[in-house]
């Protein structure tokens, strides 16, 4: 979070400049690789990780109790719990910078009709946002909403990458890959709603909040 966002910035133009210029470049006249090794090492490598802070994010939400507590958080409170809280969102604001590594395998497997606008907006929002709520006040039961299905869908997202890089045998078994996205809409539809019985019912909460999430939220299900 040090250093401003400036760095969140730099960042996401340098994948950008990557995804749309360098590698396209890089593989022009070049076969698409294969890198099924690689591909199912990082999927498993995501599912493992994804997976690890579901289960955080579910006991740090006290199983759905904190949903129900309407109070902004204080932030001057740096008690162990909220150290501890502070900890698991920083480094789950940076397992989501890994998520870029799979819009670069498929530039190198030439599966760019994969690369959609919506899947680029979501690789380069999500860090703003995870910033926005990490300066702010990150310890919002809101941002624990959102990450509670994020890690989910992402569970499920990269246990069908990894199946998928076994070959054309596996793809009987992937009837289910329709659902991801109605899994992704869902997220944004309660996390929506939840952002409206919260500002109904919330206590100091600035505006913004509601402003940047119910943006986010609006644009994605309208570009999907």
């Amino acid at each position: 979070v040090e250093g401003g966002i400036w760095k969140i910035l730099l960042i996401m133009s340098c994948y950008l400049l990557l995804i749309k210029k360098i590698l396209p470049e890089f593989m022009r006249n070049r076969k698409p690789y294969v890198l099924r090794g690689p591909i199912l090492a990082f999927n498993s490598l995501m599912v493992a990780i994804n997976a690890y802070f579901f289960i955080l994010i579910v006991q740090n939400l006290e199983y759905g109790r904190r949903f129900l507590n309407f109070q902004y958080p204080d932030r001057h409170d740096f008690s162990a719990k909220t150290l501890w809280e502070l900890d698991l969102g920083w480094w789950g604001w940076m397992s989501r910078f890994l998520d870029m590594v799979d819009t670069m395998f498929f530039v190198l497997r030439k599966k760019n009709n994969q690369i959609t606008f919506l899947h680029v907006y979501h690789h380069t929002a999500v860090p703003f946002l995870g910033w926005f709520s990490m300066k702010i006040n990150p310890l919002a039961p809101i941002i624990g909403l959102f990450g509670l299905f994020n890690t989910a869908i992402h569970v499920v997202m990269y246990s069908y990458y990894a199946l998928a890089s076994f070959g054309p045998q596996m793809q009987p078994y992937l009837w289910w890959k329709r659902y991801i996205t109605q899994m992704q809409l869902l997220q944004f539809l309660i996390c929506g709603s939840y952002g409206v019985v919260l500002f109904f019912l919330q206590t100091g909460y600035p505006s913004v909040w509601f402003w940047l999430c119910g943006n986010y939220q609006f644009n994605y299900i309208s570009l999907d």
